[in-house]
Order: C-alpha cells, then sequence, then structure tokens
C-alpha cells in the first residue's frame, strides 16, 4: 500500500513514484490579450454615425485566449446554456478536459480525459482515437460535466469510474477500498516469484507434505497462500490468475472492502480458489483447521504514521478510508501485530513478504529479526529507489 502515490496511474509508461502536481502550462479561460482592444472584432453599421461604441475595459484575467475556448468554456461547464450552439466532438472533448485539468493541477491529466470520457461513452481509451469526430449526445455530456467537476474538486479518477487496473486486470472499485499503487505490482510479482521457485535444498527437515520434484526441487501441487488486508483483492486475484496452483484465503476488516474484493474474484472466475473472511488480521484463520499453515503469507498493511496522515494530498486524505492508510503514531502498528504472530501460520521455509513505506526497511527488519523465526530477511527497493518489500524466510524445522 503506498499511499505517498499519484490515484491515477499510467500503467503503460510505469510512471509514479513520488506524488507530485502537474503544473499548469494553460488556462483555458486565460487569455493573453483582448480581442476587443487589438481590433479583431467585425465593425459594426450604426444608425447614428455620431454615436461612439463604449467599451468596457476588463482585466485580462476575464478574457480567453480566444473567443472559440471561451465558447468551449463556458457551454460544456454551464449545462443549462443552449448546448446545441456547441457541437462536442470526441477529439474537442478530450481537448479541453486535457487543458482543464492541467489548470486544476490533476495528475496524468490526459490520461484523467481519456479515461473519463471512455467510460461514459463506454468505449475503450484507443477507441477515442479512432473516431476523433464522433458528436457526443447531450445526455452524455451532462454526465460527464458531472464527472468533470468532481474530478477538478481532487475526487480519484478510479473512484469516479468504478474501476481500476492492476498488474494488467481490470477491476472493480470504489470508496470502500484503497486505490491499489503500481508499486503493489512489486509485491505480486515477488509472491509468484516465490511460489514458482526451487524450495530450499539444503533444509534439513523440508516440508513434505506436499509432491515435489526431487529433480530440481520445484514446488509443485497445491501452494496454500493468506494475503492479510486485501481490500478490493487486487493481490489475490493477481496471484490466483497467474500461479493456478495457487489456493488463497484473503482476509480484511471491512466488510464493505470483501464485497468489492468479491466482485473482481467473481469477474475472474476465481471463486474456487480464493476464499474471503471477514475478520482483523489472523482472526478469522483461527477455527479453519484444514489450512492452518501457509506456503506464503502477503500483506500491504496500513503504514501511515500520524504525522504522514496529516500531509497526505487532498485526492488521498479526503477520499480513501483512513482504515486502510493510518497505522497509528509511528505506522507501525499492523507490523508489529503481524510480525508478533506469523511464525505459527507459517509452514518450514515458507515466506512473509510485506509491502512497507519509503523508509521503513531498517526498523522493519530489526522488527523481524527481533522475532526470532527467519532464517533469512530481506529488503527490497522499489523502481523510484523507495524501501518497499520486505521478505522473510522462516527457519527450517
Amino acid at each position: 500500500m503506498n499511499v505517498s502515490r499519484v490515484s491515477t496511474v499510467d500503467y503503460e509508461k510505469k510512471t509514479l513514484g513520488q506524488r507530485g502536481k502537474n503544473k499548469p502550462n494553460s488556462n483555458p479561460i486565460q487569455t493573453q490579450s483582448n480581442p476587443i482592444k487589438a481590433n479583431k472584432m467585425p465593425k459594426q453599421t450604426q444608425t447614428n454615425p455620431k454615436q461612439t461604441q463604449s467599451v468596457v475595459s476588463l482585466p485580462n484575467l476575464f478574457w480567453p485566449q480566444s473567443l472559440s475556448k471561451f465558447f468551449l468554456f463556458f457551454t460544456f461547464l454551464c449545462p443549462g446554456y443552449n448546448l446545441t450552439m456547441q457541437t462536442w466532438t470526441i477529439q474537442k472533448l478530450l481537448n479541453w478536459m486535457t487543458e482543464h485539468f492541467t489548470g486544476k493541477g490533476i495528475d496524468s491529466p490526459r490520461l484523467s480525459a481519456e479515461l473519463l470520457l471512455s467510460h461514459v461513452l463506454a468505449m475503450e481509451r484507443i477507441e477515442l482515437y479512432t473516431r476523433f469526430d464522433k458528436p457526443v449526445a447531450k445526455d452524455q455530456l451532462d454526465r460527464l460535466h458531472d464527472l468533470v467537476n468532481r474530478a477538478g474538486r481532487n475526487e480519484p479518477i478510479c473512484y469516479l469510474t468504478g474501476k481500476t487496473e492492476f498488474y494488467s486486470l481490470q477491476l472493480e472499485l470504489n470508496p470502500d477500498c484503497m486505490i491499489p499503487r503500481p508499486e503493489t505490482e512489486l509485491l505480486v510479482e515477488r509472491a509468484i516469484e516465490f511460489l514458482r521457485a526451487p524450495t530450499v535444498r539444503n533444509s534439513p527437515m523440508r516440508n513434505m507434505t506436499r509432491t515435489e520434484d526431487v529433480s530440481n526441487g520445484a514446488r509443485t501441487g497445491t501452494q496454500f497462500v493468506c494475503d492479510l488486508c486485501t481490500g478490493c483483492g487486487c493481490i489475490a486475484v493477481a496471484i490466483a490468475k497467474n500461479f493456478p496452483d495457487a489456493r488463497i484465503i484473503a482476509t480484511d476488516i471491512s466488510d464493505a472492502a470483501l464485497n468489492v474484493a468479491a466482485q473482481n474474484i467473481e469477474k475472474y472466475q476465481l471463486k474456487d480458489r480464493i476464499t474471503l473472511l471477514c475478520g482483523d488480521l489472523f482472526e478469522p484463520l483461527v477455527p479453519r483447521l484444514d489450512v492452518d499453515k501457509f506456503d506464503l503469507i502477503v500483506c500491504n498493511p496500513p503504514y501511515v504514521s500520524a504525522a504522514e496522515y496529516e500531509k497526505l494530498e487532498k485526492n488521498v486524505k479526503d477520499y480513501e478510508p483512513k482504515l486502510a492508510l493510518f497505522a497509528g503514531d509511528d505506522g507501525l502498528d499492523i507490523y508489529r501485530r503481524i510480525i508478533d504472530k506469523v511464525d505459527a501460520f507459517l509452514k518450514p521455509d515458507a515466506a512473509l513478504m510485506l509491502e512497507i513505506g519509503y523508509a521503513q526497511g531498517p526498523v522493519i527488519k530489526e522488527l523481524l529479526e527481533q522475532a526470532g523465526a527467519f532464517a533469512e530477511i530481506k529488503i527490497e527497493k522499489d523502481f523510484h529507489d523507495n524501501d518497499r518489500i520486505a521478505t522473510a524466510r522462516k527457519m527450517s524445522s
């Protein structure tokens, strides 16, 4: 869970890391010159040649760069205006929305415009560029108008469209769940690599309850995975889709979040491989004696400290659930509780993988070392050189 990252993601470029606003290059209602003062208005005939027209000089702030941009701005953001006077095509809307979002300081303004417009028109993003001249109907303009206004108030685009992309999967999403970040894909990647990797060959007492390929020690057969704090189920669904032998139990304290996870599990037909349980971390696992130990436990928990929470950007703090973000004064509350109990739920040679905050590596490593249950502990940085993944392999016994 990377809460200091952008909520609108260009997954093709994977450019998100440190959150940052795009500096506006221009404002669609700003202008550099007054067209009336520049004598660009057509001459008018006058019935009384002695009369002169009085021209009111307005501040430059209120003059658009061109009259056409003024009408674009006015007709779209004022839905009561006669929309028949302005024909909105896909190209015109994309260009205007991009400029509008840039002026509002919205991250990835072009991508945001594409996502909202493709959502309203029920098109793929690529279709927008093959149907540039298609006029947009008034009822669709009215719907788009509302979404543009909400986006301008920093409401995340993912919540406006009700979906997001994660690990090449399109997932359902709503404000009951935190928005998955691109950095979390690294946790999924390492989890899949671990499940596909050979078991530890030199362990004196390897777990022989599952079938193993004697030639290379590779893991075969069912691998049991636990996903704590599953949220919308992004980690569990991504692992299950990419490792067919995984059987996953996913837990979350929020019943509302689990409802969203259930939709994503249903969407990808994974109900027979992912089980959802409502409860606090390991608490709902206690009575499930059929799977009392796991080959892998993954978690992207809340890890924002009190001081960091107050500094979160508006589109995170005002819209994403605090329950999925905040983790006590130092941001380590959930980690302490997981590390304190995880040993009882891991098989020998199994692994615990945690997503961590950008500077939490040293303290998480210390907590894992103090637990005394792990033979190998590794802190990995993400593609922005921030601490991101903590991996701890349990000792063989």
